[in-house]
């Protein structure tokens, strides 16, 4: 990711509407395995440790911070700037670490999660990495992702962000079955946005310009009440999401797997 970025990414993170309904999504999951092990413990079949929750390209630490109410948090980033500023807003367990090279012991996380990750540039093998997401979680533990979908909506935001890959969600959830994850929840987000995209890029096509010079990602300011708005639509579409209503596309994929 172009270094700019991460200065972005922490600005924006906390207020911004995009992060701000991913987050809740993620919550919703990681919250749900609190859950299931209080019902555990109620059985006498659980410890009284906390939920182990660990964010594999955490960025600049948002995501750890509101999931440390619900567990001990820690998270890997390549980038040492993006630690750095995780470790501005406090985060400790945190270190810089490829996951190309990243190894853990088997069956010590109860959620493992990692958002628009695999899918850049620095990664070489989005599937191996997946493969040991597996091994590195505990017997039912989940498993939470957010992929950039669609390779028809890559764009310049895709370069500034380093991603190379794009997602589809019957080839994904087969590959993630394929190494033995049960699938909780797999469905398309944002189509609203699919669509918007789709139709800038239309239109940008129409008057072609030099942007190589200008490679610059999509977050950019929005007047208060847009921003609002773009919230309240998503938390919405997340409420759809979590009934079970299905999304035929969107800009994102989102899946929730287990071990």
């Amino acid at each position: 990711m172009i270094k700019e970025e991460y200065d972005k990414m922490y600005e924006f993170e906390d207020h911004y509407w995009w992060y701000r309904g991913l987050h809740e999504l993620v919550r919703y999951y990681v919250a749900k395995t609190g859950e299931e092990r209080k019902k555990r413990k109620e059985s006498n079949d659980s410890s009284d440790e906390p939920l182990k929750i660990f964010d594999a390209g955490c960025g600049t630490g948002r995501m750890l911070e509101l999931l440390s109410e619900y567990g001990a948090v820690e998270g890997v980033d390549y980038s040492p700037e993006a630690i750095a500023l995780c470790r501005k807003r406090g985060l400790r367990r945190v270190e810089t670490c490829d996951l190309n090279l990243w190894e853990s012991p088997p069956d010590v996380y109860d959620v493992i999660i990692s958002n628009d990750v695999i899918c850049t540039s620095g990664v070489t093998d989005d599937l191996a990495v997946l493969r040991k997401f597996h091994t590195a979680l505990k017997p039912g533990g989940r498993l939470v992702l957010n992929f950039p979908a669609f390779t028809v909506l890559s764009r310049i935001h895709d370069i500034a962000v380093s991603g190379i890959r794009r997602y589809r969600k019957k080839k994904t959830v087969r590959a993630l079955e394929e190494m033995d994850f049960r699938i909780v929840r797999a469905n398309y987000r944002l189509p609203a946005l699919f669509v918007f995209i789709l139709f800038q890029k239309y239109i940008l096509g129409l008057f072609p310009r030099d942007e190589s010079k200008n490679v610059t990602s999509d977050l950019k300011p929005l007047p208060s009440w847009l921003n609002r708005l773009l919230f309240f639509m998503n938390r919405l579409e997340n409420r759809l999401f979590t009934c079970g209503v299905p999304f035929l596309f969107g800009s994102s994929l989102f899946i929730v797997c287990k071990k």
